[in-house]
């Protein structure tokens, strides 16, 4: 049937519930309503079912009156008295299913807190003394639940094996001796006992901040989005803004004319813990009235904060790529904040975009979408320029204050002399001691954490590598230790070479940990500190690092990709990039885009205050084009150049693709089954012309255990290009020993 057809049916049809589950099922399953629930249940309400041996929560997405098949088993429970997701939240839930080529439920298991994505287990609890019981496992269960606490009835059966646990938990609920309840239930009363009337939620908090003078390019900015902010209806802005030009002020000042409307705001940034400014910013500006959403928070947390958006408590939403999912009933407008990030892109599971189910959100819910960035990616900015997106420009820094100067040194004629690696070349090396005796702070780049990229045997040329992928392990001093950065596998290090037993295992390359401690050698006066993920692991790490550096407690901080997201410190006047070809020589169209893109947001955390800012760039091929742009900031030049190269060889936004990746635990069947599936679509004569390359083997071939092959759709007709992938999975052979993963407008191919 239709499945369109069956959201359509009308209340007196509703006999059976199409129930959505978290499992890679095409279509949704059919349940029973039953007698208890008649008339109770609408579309967008969450309800337990029956799913093989386990209950599992699931989303209402129709209702039909007849069953397609017999013997369904029946809802068991309403998790919901009204509708949590409205008909705009499923729309969208529905487009990214087709999109992204995976089936509804597993879009909602995404698409809702942790809590809701797994089994609700049932939770057993010690009530009361009953007046008598039935036999002595009656009172040694009793006996656990007083002394132990509550517990599930699987831990029960484990703990008393082959004696018929639950007859007895049965007997003892009848009698009101122990309760028994989903462990959902109490989250969910929790999470109400704790929600606040919309009127409670500023009680008590501090009078907003006022907002900044504004510079005559916001000014101009604003008034161009006034009309579609104050009469609303869907359209997308791309605002391009050079670093420092004030693009937040923007998002703030369009937000709070939303909220004036009586309408909520959603503004997604990369990553929640590297923008403490914005959000110090957001609560500053609606005070009592934010929400934010990252995977930082605990479940119970994220469940609460959901909860509270889902009623309307809170008037902006802040949160990571997840957060485009966050249930606001009341949309006004949607930012995405550096919309060229690629940690908007989600790798595992359903392969969204962020950015794009943004637009795809305001496109459904009728509202505006402001994306903004100074480095946009060629996708958007191609959008601009062909009319799809309304351009709005913003070139000069606040206060007139000038950009940094970039210089780009050949490390090929200026060699690094500090060290035998050519870590800092003279260049640096002095503008780091120059910037430190003025009493400035000093940014240094390198996205590539670790001591040493890998550990080499110059006898007989031996590396070490990750048992279990195809790549070497990186060295850590501190740790004293290799580290796989894909799978986590750790190995301490050895002092003699594991294949000819010789002491000659060497450090070759270099990573932040090594920077870091090259600097405490050179500047012994400075104060270093090092942010990336081996310093950030433990919860608030991030932001204790940041305010350190905000605050004037670092000299000089040493950071991956990190450093470059969104901070503003004014007592930075120097960047230093180590090696800017890390990213460029990576197997990836968008080499040159990345690398511009981290080389102009790292250049411009420089001179954001009153002092000057100044950028040194280390290099091997000082000449390529994405460097010559980056030098002068001159994107438009970067774009032109880029989308030459783009559209000869048939790449994004000129065609599309989808990335194909099988893997398994044996290599054979991997390979054969790519080449099988390979001649399988070349045979299908799609309708439109595509390009089908491969397979062949993924460049990390084997990862986590587990083998990689992959093909690559490329084509101008996105609906062929999804018909091809869809065709591709199903004609997989079903089972788990070689999977498929489908990627639409992949981002990493690696």
């Amino acid at each position: 049937m239709d499945t369109n057809r069956k959201f359509a049916l009308t209340r007196a049809n509703r006999q059976f519930a199409l129930v959505a589950v978290p499992a890679p099922l095409q279509e949704p399953l059919t349940y029973a309503v039953p007698e208890a629930l008649d008339g109770r249940l609408e579309v967008g309400m969450r309800v337990l079912v029956p799913l093989g041996r386990r209950r599992v929560t699931g989303v209402v997405v129709g209702f039909q009156r007849e069953s397609p098949v017999t013997g369904v088993k029946a809802v068991s429970e309403a998790l919901d008295d009204e509708v949590l997701l409205d008909d705009a939240f499923l729309k969208m839930c529905r487009w990214a299913a087709d999109y992204y080529v995976a089936s509804l439920g597993e879009v909602l298991a995404t698409a809702l807190p942790p809590l809701l994505r797994t089994e609700s287990r049932l939770v057993v609890a010690f009530a009361r003394e009953p007046d008598s019981l039935h036999g002595e496992l009656d009172r040694e269960v009793l006996d656990a639940l007083s002394r132990r606490g509550p517990t599930t009835p699987a831990a029960l059966s484990r703990r008393f094996p082959r004696r018929g646990v639950k007859a007895v938990l049965d007997r003892l609920a009848a009698a009101g001796a122990v309760t028994v309840e989903d462990r959902l239930r109490g989250h969910v009363r929790e999470a109400r006992r704790k929600r606040q009337p919309r009127s409670e939620t500023t009680a008590g908090a501090a009078a907003p901040s006022r907002a900044p003078v504004r510079t005559e390019e916001q000014e101009q900015a604003l008034r161009s989005m006034d009309q579609r902010l104050s009469q609303g209806g869907f359209e997308t802005m791309l605002l391009h803004g050079v670093t420092g030009s004030g693009k937040t002020e923007v998002y703030l000042q369009a937000m709070e004319q939303v909220r004036r409307q009586g309408r909520q705001s959603l503004i997604l940034v990369p990553e929640i813990a590297l923008t403490p400014q914005l959000l110090d910013r957001l609560e500053g500006r609606f005070p009592g009235e934010v929400a934010v959403l990252h995977s930082r928070l605990t479940s119970a947390e994220r469940w609460r904060h959901w909860w509270r958006i889902a009623h309307g408590a809170v008037r902006v939403v802040a949160g990571a790529r997840s957060a485009v999912f966050a249930p606001v009933r009341e949309l006004g407008l949607i930012v995405v904040d550096e919309e060229h990030d690629y940690s908007y892109k989600q790798e595992e599971g359903v392969r969204y975009h962020g950015r794009d189910l943004a637009v795809v959100r305001g496109r459904i819910v009728g509202c505006p979408v402001i994306l903004g960035s100074a480095t946009p990616s060629v996708e958007s900015y191609h959008n601009a320029r062909s009319g799809r997106y309304r351009m709005i420009e913003l070139t000069r820094r606040v206060e007139a204050r000038p950009m940094p100067r970039v210089q780009v040194v050949d490390l090929k004629t200026r060699p690094g002399q500090s060290t035998p690696e050519g870590l800092f070349s003279t260049p640096l090396l002095q503008a780091l001691q120059e910037n430190h005796e003025l009493g400035r702070q000093s940014l240094i780049f390198l996205n590539r954490r670790g001591f040493a990229s890998f550990l080499q045997c110059w006898s007989c040329g031996f590396v070490l590598r990750c048992p279990r992928c195809s790549i070497s392990l990186t060295y850590h001093r501190g740790r004293n230790s290799t580290f796989c950065h894909h799978c986590g596998f750790r190995q301490r290090k050895a002092d003699a070479c594991p294949e000819c037993g010789n002491l000659s295992l060497s450090e070759v390359g270099f990573g932040t940990e090594r920077v870091e401690h090259e600097l405490r050698r050179l500047l012994p006066k400075a104060r270093i500190g090092r942010m990336d993920r081996d310093t950030t692991g433990a919860r608030g790490a991030q932001e204790r690092i940041f305010r350190s550096w905000e605050k004037g407690e670092i000299d000089v901080l040493v950071g991956t990709q990190m450093v470059a997201k969104g901070h503003d410190v004014g007592g930075v006047t120097l960047v230093g990039v180590v090696l800017a070809d890390s990213s460029l020589n990576l197997p990836d169209f968008r080499a040159a885009e990345k690398t511009f893109q981290i080389i102009s947001q790292v250049a411009g955390r420089a001179g954001r205050a009153r002092q000057p800012g100044r950028v040194i760039v280390q290099t091997l091929v000082p000449g390529h084009y994405c460097l010559d742009h980056a030098r002068v900031h001159d994107y438009p030049s970067f774009f032109a150049t880029e989308t030459e190269f783009r559209r000869e060889l048939g790449y994004p936004p000129f065609q599309h693709l989808v990335h194909l990746r099988l893997d398994g635990t044996d290599e054979d069947k991997v390979a054969r089954g790519a080449r099988d599936l390979g001649r399988a679509l070349r045979g299908e004569n799609p309708p439109a012309p595509l390009e089908i390359l491969g397979p062949a083997p993924a460049p990390i071939a084997k990862l986590r255990n587990r083998y990689r092959w992959q093909i690559l759709l490329k084509g101008r007709s996105r609906p062929a290009l999804l018909a091809l992938a869809r065709r591709a999975v199903a004609l997989m052979p079903k089972g788990r020993a070689t999977r498929i993963h489908v990627d639409v407008d992949p981002y990493n191919m690696l």
